[in-house]
């Protein structure tokens, strides 16, 4: 599913009544049952070391594009 479709799916149950999302959240619930394929989920509070891996990864690439805004940024200035 693409960020765009998920948005679209997002924006619609955001636009439902509060009944209607329960009926929404039942069928949901009944078609992944009926359809969805059963993954298992760590649900520890234990970081792995990809996890580790994946959270510096992130960090990493976050400051180098704040640093690149933030030079940008200066550059620009008069």
């Amino acid at each position: 599913m693409t960020e765009t479709e998920t948005l679209e799916i997002i924006r619609t149950i955001r636009s439902l009544p509060s009944d209607k999302i329960e009926e929404l959240k039942d069928f949901a619930f009944f078609l992944r049952e009926k359809y969805g394929i059963e993954t298992l989920i760590d649900e520890s509070d234990e970081w792995t070391d990809e996890d580790l891996h994946d959270i510096t990864k992130a960090s990493l690439r976050y400051a180098y594009r704040s640093e690149d805004d933030q030079a940008k940024m200066f550059l620009s200035m008069p």
